[in-house]
């Protein structure tokens, strides 16, 4: 984005063992050569899987600089695998139209926020237009050039 470069990586609908572990083995090569990752997360959702598993650990593992731009719903174990909180993102964003739900194992209930009680919760670091999201992520992508290593 206007010469800062990062690993892209998006999600849209049902993410499927062939695509979870494709964005296994590229998260693997943006580590591998110190390249910071963005993920962009639109209506995602999927079931645990083994390969959904395998990017949960990659992206776990990961130490360059990883940021999350949430867009659309995202369903609990795809918002994970893609950065999200549990991940701890060096830098989350959201739209306004964002929504995130997990599952209360406990109660069998689905719990649903949205981009402003994310905010509210530090679940998310700044709600942003999508008409700022360009600049807001080549910001990003220069400041992760100055993130200690491991964070």
């Amino acid at each position: 984005i206007n010469a800062e470069y990062g690993g892209f990586i998006g999600g849209e609908g049902e993410i499927d063992g062939k695509g979870a572990l494709k964005a296994s083995n590229f998260v693997q090569i943006c580590q591998q050569t110190g390249i910071p990752m963005v993920f962009i997360q639109g209506d995602v959702s999927t079931g645990l899987t083994r390969e959904l598993a395998s990017l949960m650990r990659s992206v776990a593992m990961a130490t360059v600089p990883k940021i999350t731009l949430v867009t659309g719903h995202t369903h609990g174990h795809a918002y994970l695998a893609m950065n999200g909180q549990g991940l701890q993102p060096d830098l989350c964003y959201h739209w306004p139209t964002a929504r995130i739900s997990c599952l209360d194992t406990a109660s069998s209930t689905e719990h649903s926020t949205d981009a402003w009680e994310s905010s509210s919760n530090m679940i998310c670091d700044d709600v942003i237009l999508p008409s700022e999201t360009r600049e807001v992520l080549r910001l990003s992508l220069v400041a992760a050039g100055s993130f200690p290593e491991g964070n």
